[in-house]
């Protein structure tokens, strides 16, 4: 089983006219989650959940692709994102997050034996789940952990710089954004921050938006173009990336230990580029299931 540490909320879409907008299941962690169950790996959420009328349509969505919800679930209100056009096509984003995903209580405990645990974004930034974020990650032993800071500037506070760079030894992956590593480099310099990362962590995939995506592991670097797709959508394909990454990683043995030479590390890239291809030609974080990447997947994001 893998384990997925962080927030869900709704997006709000523009829906063809001003002041319309289109509700779709979110927040970057809740995403990998979905990802990964609908590509059939054992995934189970961990993350504040509310008990209105979003937050159960949420939770019935991940069900669906056979995600277990585990909580904290609560009466308070399901956090909001509105999504609008950013610079280059990429979604810009405005948060309204007094809601249950950013609550501490009620956080239950980890399983033992978890193989691996995914986690970031703003539930690891934004206190008080930040500290019932970290406090699991920092109790784990053996488990593969793989990381995305998915920083969003003006949200995210700064201590998160710090307590990012503090635990690089607990990473197993870090997939990052090539602004999330702006972002995080304050003060270091983008180059030194990278070289930073290549050292002290296994696996380093720098995505690059319209650049393809970039892998560091083991001394070897490897380098990817972008789906070769006709974009409707950029919501969610980061974190249908990760998912990607994440179920490849389930497949090789990576995951347990295995070696990532080369190929491997160019098999995963290739691989979550085909998972987030799928994700980029239609609206909303809509992650393909495996018998869609099955049918479709070969089209997309050839080498």
């Amino acid at each position: 089983m893998i384990a997925v540490l962080g927030e869900a909320l709704v997006d709000l879409l523009p829906a063809g006219r001003p002041g319309l907008w289109r509700a779709q299941a979110g927040g970057s962690p809740a995403n990998v989650a979905l990802g990964l169950g609908r590509l059939g790996i054992p995934t189970r959420f961990y993350g504040g959940l509310s008990r209105d009328g979003w937050g159960r349509w949420i939770r019935d969505r991940l069900r669906g692709a056979g995600v277990e919800a585990a909580g904290p679930f609560s009466e308070g209100p399901t956090p909001l994102a509105r999504v609008e056009a950013g610079a280059a096509g990429e979604a810009a984003y405005r948060f309204y997050l007094r809601g249950t995903a950013f609550e501490a209580s009620g956080w239950p405990e980890l399983p033992d034996g978890v193989r691996a645990v995914h986690a970031g974004s703003l539930a690891a930034a934004v206190e008080p789940a930040a500290g019932a974020v970290w406090a699991r990650l920092d109790r784990l032993k053996g488990a593969f952990v793989s990381f995305d800071p998915n920083v969003r500037p003006g949200l995210t506070p700064p201590p998160f710089r710090q307590a990012f760079w503090e635990r690089l030894d607990r990473f197993d992956l870090v997939k990052l954004s090539a602004a999330d590593l702006d972002w995080l480099a304050a003060g270091r310099g983008r180059e030194a921050a990278l070289e930073l990362l290549r050292e002290r962590v296994r696996w380093v995939v720098l995505t690059l938006g319209p650049g393809g995506a970039v892998g560091f592991s083991e001394g070897h670097e490897v380098h990817v173009p972008p789906p070769a797709v006709r974009v409707v959508d950029t919501v969610g394909a980061g974190d249908a990336f990760a998912a990607g990454l994440l179920a490849w990683a389930h497949g090789s043995g990576v995951l347990d230990g295995a070696a990532l030479d080369r190929d491997g590390l160019e098999e995963a890239l290739v691989f979550a580029c085909r998972v987030s291809g799928l994700t980029l030609v239609r609206a909303g974080a809509d992650p393909p299931t495996r018998a869609e990447l099955e049918t479709k997947g070969g089209r997309v994001c050839e080498t």
